[in-house]
């Protein structure tokens, strides 16, 4: 977010002073908002995951039964033959 902030700013100034700060700032705002963008993340991940410890997962023991189809009364379908065929 912040190099997105960087980036805009540093286009706004490079288009102040014109010539080849017009290229440089805004790469520089760029690079220095991302920069602060790591700092300013580092670590939002781990304290994300060490909250969730106290969650556990209960596994099951027993697996999902098999739906069981009676053959009997299965109907097939088939398709009717095309006469195109060669």
């Amino acid at each position: 977010m912040l190099c997105c902030v960087g980036l805009i700013g540093g286009m706004a100034v490079g288009q102040s002073l014109g010539g080849p700060w017009t290229y440089i700032a805004p790469a520089a705002g760029f690079g220095i908002g991302l920069v602060a963008d790591m700092k300013f993340m580092h670590g939002t991940s781990k304290n994300a995951d060490e909250k969730n410890i106290g969650i556990q997962v209960k596994i099951d023991a027993e697996p999902d039964r098999a739906m069981e189809v009676d053959e009997s009364k299965v109907q097939y379908q088939v398709p009717p033959l095309s006469s195109e065929r060669n």
